[in-house]
């Protein structure tokens, strides 16, 4: 019996440091899930999406690119999207399509590593990608007042880090994150269910936004579902209830993850706009 315990000691310990091991070293194969495949605008084109494709460099010489289709008029504001760990932007246009409809701009970057940029996917990378987007933006003539950041999952990282990044000299128009989180290895616990030193674990993947919601100047919304298994609400709740005013969360009683846009948030999201436009101009 002594022997059946130690042995089976043995094991859980064997399976306890090599999830530590996975989490440290190999982190790209869990947190990440990019789609190599280059991204077809032509497709997006053919379902009524007149994106054109831009090319720009981030901060380090990377390439990047992004689908922009451009206001109907000067006073129109854009929405540019921050998608997740997974898939590339052609997975995402319906997510502002809606938008370029009722003539908003739009635009959707794109990170390393995903729809076949080269490059390696990691926090200080994907943070520099998005915030290169921005800088593209306000060489074109846009200023923050025009721009609205919309993020998704860990696109609400990008969305916050960004705004955080240049709300100095001016707030953005606003800032919206769908299916959010407070920090990545909350969520990481929340699966695992096991006591782990995941601060340490994950150093250079903890996307923390309690350390940038709470500093965010312009009128914040927060979007999630009940039914989310990915993340949970709670964490979504919680990084709400670290933001200042003006703000505002959404929770669909059942959307998941990935299926907000079935429950039409868009259109909350256009509605909540308009009722700030007054405040955001």
């Amino acid at each position: 019996m002594k022997k059946f315990l130690i042995r089976g000691a043995v094991v859980l310990a064997a399976v306890y440091f090599f999830l530590c091991g996975l989490i440290y070293f190999v982190p790209q194969h869990l947190f990440y899930a990019p789609s190599s495949e280059p991204s077809d605008i032509e497709q997006a084109r053919s379902v009524d999406y007149p994106a054109e494709r831009v090319d720009y460099r981030s901060a380090d010489g990377t390439p990047l690119f992004a689908w922009y289709t451009k206001p109907a008029n000067k006073n129109s504001k854009i929405v540019v999207f921050m998608h997740g760990n997974a898939y590339n932007i052609a997975g995402f246009y319906h997510k502002v399509q809606p938008f370029a409809r009722r003539g908003w701009g739009t635009f959707l970057p794109e990170y390393r590593g995903f729809g076949g940029l080269p490059g390696e996917i990691n926090q200080q990378n994907l943070e520099a990608d998005a915030v290169a987007a921005v800088e593209y933006l306000h060489k074109l003539g846009y200023q923050n007042r025009d721009i609205v950041i919309y993020g998704m999952s860990l696109g609400s990282h990008m969305a916050l880090n960004t705004t955080v990044y240049f709300q100095e000299k001016q707030p953005f128009a606003a800032v919206a994150v769908e299916v959010p989180f407070d920090t990545l290895p909350n969520v990481v616990a929340d699966k695992v269910k096991v006591p782990m030193p995941l601060s340490f674990l994950m150093r250079g993947h903890l996307y923390d936004n309690l350390v940038l919601v709470s500093r965010i100047n312009s009128p914040l919304l927060v979007m999630g579902g009940n039914a989310d298994a990915l993340i949970p609400i709670e964490l979504a709740k919680n990084l709400y209830e670290h933001a200042k005013e003006p703000k505002k969360m959404i929770i669909y009683p059942y959307g998941t993850h990935n299926d907000l846009y079935n429950f039409r948030n868009y259109d909350d999201m256009m509605s909540w706009l308009e009722e700030n436009e007054k405040g955001i101009k």
